[in-house]
C-alpha cells in the first residue's frame, strides 16, 4: 500500500529589509572598526610627519628610531591598502554574481 502524502507548510521568504535590519549591527561593527583603523593609521602619519619634519629642522631626533616609525607607519600603510583592495574586489565578486 502507497503512504499519503503530507502536507508541507510554505513559509514566506523574510524581506530584504527585514534581514538588512538584523544584520546592521554586525554592519556598524564592521564600519567601527574600518574607521577606528584609519584613526589609528592617521594618527601614526602624523607622529611620523612630526618626527620627520624635526629631524629636518635639525631638531635632537634619533635617527634609528626615525627610521623605524616610518617603516612601522610604511607597513601599516601597505596593510590599509590591501584590506581596501580586497573589500573592493570582494564587492565587484557580489556586483558581477549572477542570480
Amino acid at each position: 500500500m502507497i503512504a499519503p502524502v503530507e502536507a508541507i507548510q510554505l513559509v514566506p521568504l523574510a524581506s530584504p529589509e527585514i534581514e538588512l535590519g538584523r544584520g546592521s549591527e554586525v554592519g556598524q561593527g564592521f564600519a567601527q572598526m574600518v574607521g577606528q583603523g584609519v584613526s589609528e593609521l592617521n594618527h601614526s602619519l602624523n607622529e611620523a610627519d612630526t618626527s620627520v619634519r624635526a629631524y629636518a629642522a635639525g631638531e635632537d631626533v634619533s635617527v634609528p628610531d626615525l627610521m623605524i616609525s616610518m617603516s612601522h607607519v610604511r607597513l601599516q600603510l601597505q596593510f590599509a591598502v590591501e584590506v581596501r583592495n580586497r573589500i573592493i574586489d570582494a564587492y565587484q565578486s557580489l556586483t558581477n554574481m549572477q542570480i
